[in-house]
């Protein structure tokens, strides 16, 4: 058994729905099932990640890497792995460790690379964050402008936020600044001279738009918010509340297999990494907490 990662049996059992109850058997606070979260693969799979060898054997850095001097991580062994094949790799304090691209075959407890080659930026899809952050309202008549100045100021904008938070169906809230005059000039920040002026700049509540998410009521969630925030404001609905999300992330700890987790994101879902899942834990997770609420992304990806 690899490194760092716990195996467990996938039983069949019947789970529940998203509900609160708990289903027969079920320990309060668990999930009804927990399949592994390092299903076997029945092809060749693709990875992503750090090969590193402590003086234990190759494995593969599946859960994040401590940037430390040499970096530290666990996972499962890299089986035929050879350092002679891979001039490229560092080395430190007698640890070994490359980042690769890998294909190869996964048995549910180690990997076994058929093709490898150094990772480049290429390997790794973009992501539009100005994109995922944007406004979902459309824009107001009179344009994104303050309809208090008095009240729209950074000690505002911190209390508006605490207000969304203590919604009974608040789901999220963020800041989007799209609208400020040095938006342009921020996705360009490198470290060089003149990046604060433009950070401090990008900071300006008079140029900010205030998201807002909750699940049902909109209209109280927009009139509690003015009450201290007079800047510019979007609030919309979004299908679970962070309270929700909350519960089912704290639940999901103990899922076998495990990588990592994270709730309260613009996705308004549970984010999980897994070894790998062949469909298996998503079509589990849908049927325990219903569709939506949770989103499996696994890290040994299928070759098509």
């Amino acid at each position: 058994m690899g490194r760092g990662i716990v195996l467990a049996l996938l039983v069949a059992v019947t789970v529940s729905g998203c509900g609160d109850a708990p289903s027969a058997g079920r320990k309060p606070g668990a999930p009804a099932a927990s399949p592994t979260a390092a299903l076997p693969a029945d092809g060749p799979v693709r990875a992503r990640a750090t090969v590193l060898d402590d003086g234990e054997g190759p494995m593969l850095c599946l859960g994040g890497v401590m940037q430390s001097l040499p970096p530290q991580c666990s996972g499962p062994e890299v089986q035929g792995w050879s350092w002679d094949d891979h001039a490229d790799h560092e080395a430190a304090s007698g640890v070994r460790w490359g980042d690769y691209t890998m294909v190869g075959t996964w048995d549910g407890t180690s990997f076994g690379p058929t093709d490898v080659r150094p990772t480049t930026p290429d390997d790794w899809p973009e992501e539009d964050i100005g994109a995922l952050f944007a406004t979902r309202c459309a824009e107001p008549a009179g344009g994104w402008v303050p309809v208090d100045p008095a009240t729209t100021t950074r000690d505002a904008l911190a209390s508006a936020h605490r207000v969304a938070e203590n919604l009974p169906d608040y789901a999220i809230s963020w800041a989007d600044q799209s609208i400020n005059p040095r938006w342009g000039d921020s996705q360009e920040l490198d470290g060089s001279e003149g990046s604060l002026e433009v950070e401090l700049a990008m900071n300006d509540p008079v140029h900010t738009i205030l998201n807002v998410a909750v699940t049902a009521d909109i209209v109280g969630a927009e009139a509690a918010v003015r009450e201290v925030w007079g800047g510019a404001l979007c609030v919309t609905e979004f299908a679970h509340t962070q309270q929700l999300l909350r519960r089912v992330a704290k639940e999901l700890r103990e899922l076998p297999g495990i990588l990592s987790s994270g709730y309260g994101n613009i996705g308004n879902a549970v984010e999980i990494s897994v070894v790998h899942d062949d469909g298996s834990i998503q079509a589990w997770a849908d049927e325990e907490y219903g569709p939506g609420v949770v989103v499996v992304t696994s890290a040994l990806e299928p070759v098509e």
